[in-house]
Order: C-alpha cells, then structure tokens, then sequence
C-alpha cells in the first residue's frame, strides 16, 4: 500500500516585488492570479519521496537546503529524497540573483521557504492511503520548436511570425502527455501532469502562474472540486507555444487561460482512461554530477568587447521582445556581450554540482529530474531507454544550469547557446544530462 500527502501554500509577492523572466527586473503591479507551491508525498514504509512544485521561473539551491535544514529541525528526514522544481513561469518573483544582479525580496525569500516547510510538514501529517492511476498519448497541439533554420543556414530563436526567411524547424517536439491521478477517500485528490512546452504566455508586469495556474483552475471546474493540479514542465528548453505560420497575437494573459484550458481538457481525457497502478513498490535514486562551465575563445572575447564599444550610447536594458531577440537588436547585442565578458571574469571553466534524483513506483512509473532548461531532444533520449511505460522528466529541478542545448546547436545560432552568468554549461553537458538520465534508470533494473 502507498500512501500520499497532499498540501499547497500560496506564495503571490507583495505588490512590488520585481518580478523574474527578461532581461530587467519589472516591479509587479498587481496580480492576475496566485502563486502556489504545491507539495506531493509519496510514501511507502520508510520511504518518503515526492514533488515541490513552484509556481516560480526558477528555484535554487540555497532555497531548497534552507527548507531541507527545517525539515531536519523538525524531525523529517526525508528532504533529500523530494525533487523540488518550478514550473518557469516569467512572472513571478526572482528566487536568487539572476543575469549578475540581485533582483530578490529579502523579506519574500524567507517567506517562501517558510510556505515551502508548512506545506511539507501539512502533507506529511496529510499521508493516507492512495489509489495511482495513470496514462499518456502524443497530443500536445499548442508546442512548437522556437529554434527554426533561416534561408541563411543560421538558426533563429523565435524569428517572427510569418517570417518568409524560415526553412523548418531545427529539431522535434516531445508531444507526449503524461498524466498520474491520485484517487483517495473515493475521489481524486490530485493530479499530476508531464508537458513539454514554455510557460511565458503573458508578457505584462502582473503576477501569474502562466496556463499551469489556469489548467489546474479549469481541471477543478471539470472535477467538481479542489483537486490540487501540479505541472511538472517537460524538457522544453527549445520549445515554446509560437506557432509561426499564423499572425494572431500569442502574447497575452487570454493566451494563459487559452493554453490552459486546452491542456486541461487533454488532461481530463486521460484521467477517464487512466489505467491503476497494481505495483506500488516505492524506490528512490540520486546522481550526484560535476559539470565544467564551458571556456570562452579569445576571439568571442574579442567580439565581445567590439559590440560593447560600438553599442555603448545604448544606457538602457535589453530589449524584451521576441523579434528584437531575434533580429539582435543594440541592446540585445550590448546584453549578451556584457553577459559573455561577465562569465568570462568570473564563471569560465569553474565547475558546479548537480543533483539528479529519481523515483519509481511499481514497474509502471519513473520520475527523473533535470536541472535547468534541457533540449526537448534530452527527454526524448532518456525515456527512450526507459522499462516503464509512463514516465515524468521534470526540469528547471534542483538548481539552475541554464539551457541544456544539443552539442549541434552552438554552432547554428540562437540565444540559448549564449554563455549567462552563473550558467553556460560545457558544449557537452546535453550528453552527460543524457548519460545522467539512463544511469538512473538503470538503478531500478
């Protein structure tokens, strides 16, 4: 028998709390809807395993050691065990200093670990007996490959819609949609869905879950209760909801609630066929892994600080749109220079520390976590290799690492392949999120 605690806390910010997901820090100036961080246990014996779920851009490690350090005061031991993750929503507060500077809300840090430990601490006295139920389809209409080759023979992120230079996308999608629904007490407590696509719909300086927020609202309106819904996001590192052959405005707080109705009503659908777990043998794996920041030539270097000098009458931020992104516009080009002489100084080669963690229910389930915005091509490899018929990759996940691009792709184009601060992984680190991923898998054989 497995049991499962449940529990959730909003975390929205005080209004005026710079808000996470561009370039520059946007103080909020209301909100569209709550932020939550939801909490799902699973526990069988002694072992305890499970889901923080954050509705944030990203999530760090000082925060999550600092709600494990509670855990421990209070007695539950388990904290290393919980894969803690965001669902990457762009408006939301920063969690840590993000593009060198510190953007964070001292006083909202310490109240979102503080709603990080009571929502544990409330799902733990919350474990009760459970039904799991899962099931999965390639049905994902609303995601998109942002990265496309250009008649040039360069790849551009997100290019514009309509854009007649376009040739194809530069790689796949991972439609799959995997949905596990925890039946207790005769109904549906939870739900939990794996989707691959972007969460950056809205645009505006308002507080939002972005469409996860609106999938779980419009899933409780179709379920007839609460239940608490949490979205683990996919690999979608290059994957977003822009679909480039029609003109229609995809940026806006209606786009959100479009988005997650329609992922809320594919998510029903597999609830009514979902199929029971009969197997519920709980079993949990770590991978600890060291990866190098990549080296810069003395030539990027060089590009680097030319564009610093020639864009210099530019005192404003980066521009914050799609197409300025993508044509390189100045401020664009004086962003991602800076960024570059920045990492250089203080990031190149230094190597950092990652925990890659797993768990299993049964034969039928597996959970494995990623750090950062992985390629869709990472989660496709992985499961790939996989004995159990459904499974859950979760990125942004225990730490920031950055975009997670295809060895290919640094040579192609687009800003995803641009060294950032803290991040720019090494040219290899997709292979060794790869090598991770199936390492855990083979824990379990």
């Amino acid at each position: 028998m497995i049991n499962v605690g449940i529990a959730s806390e909003i975390i929205t910010p005080a209004r005026g709390v710079a808000l996470a997901g561009y370039f520059d820090p946007r103080p909020n100036t209301g909100a569209h809807d709550d932020l939550k961080v939801r909490v799902t246990l699973f526990r069988q014996g002694s072992v305890i395993t499970g889901f923080v779920s954050y509705d944030l851009c990203f999530i760090c490690m000082n925060i999550i050691e600092a709600v494990r350090q509670k855990l421990a005061a209070a007695g539950m031991n388990f904290g290393g065990e919980l894969i803690f993750h965001a669902i990457h929503t762009h408006t939301a507060p920063y969690p840590a200093p993000f593009f060198g500077s510190d953007s964070t809300d001292k006083e909202y840090l310490a109240d979102l670990i503080d709603a990080s430990f009571r929502a544990i601490r409330r799902a733990y006295k919350n474990l009760a007996p459970a039904e799991l139920f899962c099931a999965k389809e390639n049905n994902n209409p609303l995601a998109f490959n942002r990265r496309y080759f250009m008649k040039n023979g360069k790849v551009v992120t997100n290019p514009g819609k309509l854009n007649p230079d376009i040739v194809k996308p530069e790689g796949p999608v991972d439609e799959e949609i995997t949905v596990m629904a925890i039946r207790q007490d005769g109904r549906i407590s939870a739900v939990l869905a794996n989707i691959v696509n972007h969460t950056d719909t809205i645009g505006d300086d308002f507080v939002s879950a972005d469409w996860p927020g609106r999938m779980e609202h419009t899933l409780q309106t179709k379920l007839g209760s609460d239940v608490q819904v949490s979205m683990m996001l996919g690999c979608s590192g290059n994957i977003n909801h822009f679909d480039v052959t029609t003109k229609v405005d995809q940026t806006s707080y209606a786009e959100a609630r479009r988005i997650g109705g329609i992922y809320a009503d594919i998510v029903a659908g597999l609830i009514d066929k979902a199929e029971k777990i009969s197997d519920d043998t709980l079993q949990t794996a770590t991978e600890t892994v060291e990866i190098a920041r990549r080296t810069i030539t003395d030539e990027e270097v060089r590009k680097a600080e030319k564009i610093m000098e020639e864009t210099k009458h530019f005192d404003g931020g980066a521009a914050m749109t799609s197409e300025e992104l993508a044509a390189g516009a100045g401020p664009v080009l004086r962003f991602f220079a800076r960024q570059l002489l920045a990492f250089v100084k203080d990031w190149q080669g230094v190597p950092a520390e990652f925990e890659f963690k797993s768990f299993k229910i049964g034969k039928d389930f597996i959970a494995v976590s990623f750090p950062g915005e992985p390629f869709t091509q990472i989660g496709m490899a992985v499961k790939a290799e996989s004995c159990a018929r459904y499974n859950f990759m979760v990125t942004l996940a225990m730490g920031e690492a950055g975009y997670i691009c295809m060895e290919e792709c640094y040579s192609r184009g687009g800003y995803e392949i641009l060294p950032i601060s803290e991040t720019g992984m090494a040219y290899n680190a997709a292979n060794i999120f790869i090598e991770t991923g199936k390492k855990l898998l083979k824990r379990y054989v």
